[in-house]
């Protein structure tokens, strides 16, 4: 199998082709525990297949249908910590090609495409397993994952506004959930999906201002002396806010609250 993958990966643009066969090859690798197979070689032909538009159109439906229809996203993800993490998280990215390959040819009918909408939130809402790297078997990376595809659903279009407020229960959500500092850069791909909701006008700023005045209020009032976790949780939030600081250094006003917030981390934690 990684020898036939292998071949697919090396032909040149313009030339990738692939077999129904072939198809279900990496249908049935996305969650593979070889880091190889799953990374380099399935996500990477995932990706080439529909930004290359080498899949034929039956084949783009054929994907398409598996991944509605078998609900990888969720496989397990009520389960206590499981390989299948691997599994959601890499659907999670599979999702966000489908979107992103959607903005440019329509290839989703509006029932297909308002059902991945739903679940790029549902995703991050829903998800418990939180590892980044995983020794042996590569990435879950399951809220970068879950963040490119709601960044790929935020940015699209056609997305619905009025999925607005799930969307701004997902960092709640997950401060809530957390219980271990983020190490893996998990901060500056969930930031990137909400840079790209406010962008777009998917997610409406003053809302996002809202989003953000509530979370720093939450974060100092959760913090205590003996509770580590709750240190952590606030350094996230600093990397959050430092991660929309850059992005957003187009709108000014935006910007001035978000060096607020910054600046009173560090007069809290005794810089100034």
């Amino acid at each position: 199998m990684k020898h036939s993958l292998e071949k697919l990966v090396r032909c040149p643009e313009g030339e990738l082709k692939f077999t129904d066969n072939q198809v279900q090859l990496l249908l049935g690798n996305i969650g593979n525990l070889d880091p190889v197979i799953r990374d380099d070689l399935v996500y990477t032909l995932f990706a080439r297949g529909f930004l290359e538009r080498a899949f034929t159109h039956e084949q783009e439906q054929t994907i398409i249908n598996t991944f509605i229809t078998k609900k990888k996203l969720f496989k397990d993800i009520a389960k206590p910590q499981n390989d299948n993490v691997f599994l959601r998280s890499f659907s999670a990215l599979l999702g966000s090609v489908i979107l992103e390959t959607d903005q440019e040819t329509e290839i989703l009918t509006n029932e297909q495409r308002k059902q991945l909408f739903a679940w790029s939130i549902d995703y991050l809402l829903r998800e418990k397993d939180y590892r980044g790297y995983v020794e042996g078997k590569g990435w879950a990376h399951s809220i970068a994952h879950g963040s490119d595809f709601l960044g790929a659903a935020l940015s699209h279009p056609k997305f619905l506004k009025q999925e607005q407020s799930r969307v701004m229960q997902i960092i709640p959500t997950i401060f809530k959930t957390m219980d271990a500092p983020f190490v893996d850069d998990e901060e500056q791909c969930l930031a990137f999906a909400f840079y790209q909701g406010v962008k777009t006008d998917k997610i409406a700023l003053s809302s996002f201002i809202e989003l953000i005045n509530q979370s720093d209020v939450a974060r100092y009032q959760e913090l205590q002396k003996d509770d580590l976790l709750s240190w952590h949780k606030l350094s996230t939030w600093l990397r959050l806010l430092q991660n929309w600081y850059f992005f957003f250094d187009a709108t000014k006003d935006l910007q001035v609250i978000l060096k607020e917030k910054i600046t009173k981390y560090y007069t809290e934690m005794g810089y100034e």
